[in-house]
């Protein structure tokens, strides 16, 4: 059985929470969710491995967004009764604000013919971390063996960074979208990391 993660972004705006996702209209008229993190298990393990995340019981003060989605038809929240099924887990804002995501995963010497193909189209040619040199590596060759690499700086799309890159990314669009609907007199309503949290539903 697969893993579903789906993220809430909620901050607080004078001791009270507001959901300041995304949400759009689809073909039949009905207004839908966007979360600023969805995905499966590999986004649950980079998660896991390199984010603040805690399991928690579920909020009391959620966002009335947050908890109208997160209610079934049952009347019940997700997770509420349950013995053994936590579903409900929290990245505090302070961990974006901390965490330094611009660095490339793989730094070293690839083949000169990879690095071109990989330009040319990203989404069909992946690079082949096996192929990668070392500078102590590099170094090693021989003139003429050298001229088939050259260094480049790479991060996997699928590696656990760049999904978090993504998560940040997207919480900042949100915080920045938040920010720009504010009239410029009602300043104290604006926001940033330390005003935010992302309840992350896992199932």
């Amino acid at each position: 059985m697969g893993i579903s993660v789906t993220g809430f972004t909620e901050a607080r705006i004078h001791d009270k929470w507001y959901c300041i996702d995304f949400f759009q209209y689809d073909t039949s008229g009905n207004i839908q969710h966007i979360p600023c993190l969805e995905g499966q298990s590999m986004t649950y393990s980079a998660l896991q491995c390199n984010c603040q995340i805690a399991d928690i019981s579920a909020p009391k003060d959620l966002s009335e967004q947050v908890r109208q989605i997160c209610t079934g038809l049952d009347g019940k929240l997700l997770g509420e009764g349950e013995r053994y099924w936590h579903p409900w887990n929290i990245v505090h804002g302070d961990w974006f604000e901390s965490v330094d995501l611009t660095q490339p995963e793989c730094c070293g010497f690839f083949p000169r013919q990879a690095v071109a193909d990989y330009l040319s189209n990203p989404t069909e040619n992946e690079m082949n971390e096996e192929e990668m040199l070392s500078a102590q590596e590099y170094h090693k060759l021989g003139k003429e063996e050298k001229k088939a690499y050259q260094y480049f700086e790479y991060t996997p799309s699928w590696s656990n960074r760049n999904i978090l890159r993504e998560f940040k990314e997207n919480v900042i669009a949100r915080i920045n979208s938040w920010n720009r609907s504010v009239e410029f007199w009602k300043k104290e309503f604006q926001i940033d990391f330390s005003d935010v949290r992302v309840l992350v539903i896992v199932e």
